[in-house]
């Protein structure tokens, strides 16, 4: 019986939806069968499935344009028949015993959420920014640690479908990458979801962002979703620390920030142009030297302070 359904947003990328169905392909068990859902969320041309017979049941959602990873995933949750949900991005190939591992850890877990292990492919570049990527969420955590919400990314992770279902599945008003898999955590957690590593679900990424890539992708994040999440959840403001690096109106909402304003005045002056761009430099002319984690977390923070003061609010935005 199959229990496990795997969802696959894609867009303008087919070599990599080819290659995260290859390697599904090469782990497929007789008495472990899965089921895949591929959303094309509007891809120009249409994406190309390979025209060999898979070994397990493939069914494709096509949208006639591109609305975003949460739609997308949505159009996908719609078509699920099992009670397991497991989701991976294009660009990742999961490996040996991946669907297996999600299925036995999470079986009969009604409100569990299980988060995977992954890596970069060993031919990426190993240069400090892998390091620093493959060493942030979880990662950072000790084995018996528990793992705050905001660790829940949907490139490797699962949950049960009446969960997600029940939860309102994801946010279809986030459309830029990233805070999709936030937003749907905190009402996750909200609603009583605890979230474990599924450590042998493990899975290689196949690509990796440069460094003024991730600050531009950061950016935009802040720009674009981070208004929407921080204006419907409001008591994440200070637990995403918008009141400390963020405008004055996410400030004006916590206590924490009122009885200390001279760290945010530091913070963000310190994060202000030209301090980021001088900070970027020597890490892009030497990426392989021995740069500390917390620069990459600043520049980070950097990236999301700009894009929340060019961001409007929805009130500002509506008028």
């Amino acid at each position: 019986m199959c229990t496990s359904t795997v969802i696959i947003p894609t867009y303008n990328r087919p070599e990599h939806l080819a290659g995260v169905l290859d390697a599904l392909a090469l782990q497929a068990e007789p008495d472990a069968p899965f089921a895949v859902v591929v959303v094309d969320d509007g891809s120009t041309p249409p994406a190309r499935l390979p025209d060999r017979t898979l070994p397990f049941s493939l069914y494709v959602v096509r949208l006639p344009e591109n609305r975003g990873r949460a739609a997308a995933r949505n159009a996908a949750l719609a078509h699920v028949e099992t009670p397991l949900v497991i989701f991976l991005d294009d660009d990742m190939r999961p490996q040996p015993g991946f669907v297996r591992a999600y299925a036995e850890a999470m079986a009969s877990r009604t409100r569990t959420v299980g988060l995977g292990s992954v890596a970069f492919r060993p031919d990426i570049p190993r240069d400090r920014l892998t390091v620093y990527l493959e060493t942030r969420g979880i990662a950072k955590l000790g084995a018996s640690d528990p793992i705050p919400f905001k660790y829940f990314l949907t490139y490797n992770s699962a949950a049960p479908t009446d969960l997600l279902r029940a939860a309102g599945g994801f946010d279809e008003r986030l459309r830029t990458w990233g805070g999709e898999d936030l937003e749907l955590a905190w009402r996750l957690a909200k609603a009583g979801a605890e979230f474990v590593r599924v450590p042998d679900a493990r899975a290689y990424h196949a690509h990796r962002r440069t460094l003024e890539g991730l600050l531009e992708v950061s950016e935009a994040f802040a720009r674009r979703s981070l208004p929407l999440i921080l204006e419907t959840h409001r008591e994440l403001i200070p637990l995403l620390r918008a009141d400390v690096f963020g405008p004055k109106r996410y400030a004006a909402q916590s206590e924490s920030t009122r009885a200390s304003s001279w760290r945010r005045r530091a913070v963000r002056a310190l994060t202000h142009a030209p301090f980021p761009g001088i900070v970027r430099l020597p890490i892009s002319a030497w990426p392989g030297g021995p740069w500390p984690m917390r620069l990459f977390d600043y520049l980070i923070v950097s990236a999301w302070r700009k894009g929340l003061d060019g961001a409007k609010s929805l009130a500002e935005g509506a008028s």
